[in-house]
């Protein structure tokens, strides 16, 4: 049976392989399948990288955001456990066919969320003392080359342990911080395109399948939701989905959140003056929510608001103020590229999640 690899690339939207040079991921994308897809809304790493792993969507896998509060409860947790998920992943089923697994992820966090079923996992974060012998010192979380260091990981988890199937997952800290064509940006792609390729090259008979979490954008404005209810008098707590503990990646700032009212029979009101105020894109109960985005009902707040391209919610002093980051979790973060590569990767992918949905289907069905 062919190895599988899944590779996930953390805010990869398709204008970062137009600007670099990426002869290694160009030749997978011309000999196999490629179509420039989308990922699931909001486009946030946790929600899509389960999605991703299971080949499911959050009202199936559960995972809504990087953050959640309990709406019966009122606590607040982090979705970064494997403890939140409804639905098995691909590691987990390979698993239990028999086929040996591989998780390797930059963020902890992911390790944490994606790592059941698992036979073999790193993360370049925290490093086993094994693995820094054979690939060097760890590097920063909040840099370019902790990619680079997880790739050559994986270069060696391959090669050694030889394992039936590999997830791979890297961080956008390079993308938040830089654009596209910006000189940092197209060294670290095409520094990951050679990367990859030495992982072609080792292993021809390899099926890789690549694609991304989400995309990123340039955000001008910040728009302070609870301060724009309480003007109008209501109470409520929001949550950017983007939130997690990575604060220098995304400072908390991003273009999507859930809104909690203190009085849920205000949801209506607190729509219609959300929709009308300056940055927002879109305004969804809970339940429409659920419907259109394909999300747990019981996972999400009051009301989901998107945001227009420019706009990212988040605290500040003011209802809206000028910002300048680069951010996700919008409706234009949502195109990324899939590509898949090998004998028996020919398919109809549209989704990211797709992938592991094709792979199944490979590998003997859903039931593997």
């Amino acid at each position: 049976m062919k190895k599988i690899l899944i590779l996930c690339i953390d805010g990869l939207g398709p204008e970062y392989l137009e600007a670099s040079p990426t002869p290694n991921i160009d030749h997978m994308a011309k000999e196999g399948f490629f179509v420039i897809g989308r990922c699931m809304i909001p486009s946030v790493t946790n929600l899509n990288n389960v999605s991703i792993i299971t080949g499911k969507p959050p009202r199936v896998h559960g995972i809504t955001s990087n953050y959640w509060v309990d709406r019966a409860t009122g606590e607040g947790r982090y979705m970064e456990s494997s403890d939140f998920l409804r639905c098995p992943t691909i590691l987990q089923r390979a698993k239990k066919a028999g086929m040996t697994t591989a998780l390797l992820t930059a963020k902890k966090k992911l390790l944490k969320l994606l790592q059941a079923g698992a036979d073999y996992s790193l993360s370049a974060e925290e490093p086993d003392e094994e693995m820094v012998r054979k690939v060097g010192p760890k590097e920063g979380i909040y840099s370019a080359e902790i990619n680079l260091w997880l790739l050559e990981a994986l270069r060696v988890m391959v090669r050694e342990k030889k394992p039936d199937i590999v997830y791979c997952s890297t961080t956008d800290w390079a993308m938040h911080k830089y654009a596209p064509c910006e000189k940092e940006s197209i060294r670290h792609v095409q520094a990951m395109d050679s990367i990859l390729g030495r992982v072609l090259d080792e292993n021809p008979d390899l099926e890789v399948y690549l694609t991304a979490d989400h995309g990123m954008s340039e955000k001008t404005w910040g728009v302070d939701l609870r301060k724009v209810l309480a003007c109008k008098g209501i109470a409520s707590e929001t949550i950017p989905i983007i939130k997690d503990r990575y604060v220098e990646h995304h400072q908390n700032l991003g273009g999507a959140a859930y809104v909690y009212l203190e009085k849920q029979e205000l949801v209506r009101e607190a729509m219609g003056i959300l929709q009308d105020f300056p940055g927002v894109d879109g305004v969804y109960s809970r339940e429409e929510a659920a419907e259109r985005f394909e999300l747990m009902e019981e996972r999400i707040g009051d009301i989901f608001v998107l945001g227009d391209k420019d706009t990212v919610f988040g605290d500040f002093e003011s209802p809206r103020v000028p910002v300048k980051v680069r951010s996700h979790g919008s409706l234009y973060e949502s195109a990324v590229p899939i590509i898949a590569y090998g004998d028996g990767t020919k398919g109809n992918y549209q989704r990211n999640l797709d992938i592991v949905a094709q792979i199944g289907q490979c590998l003997g069905g859903e039931s593997l």
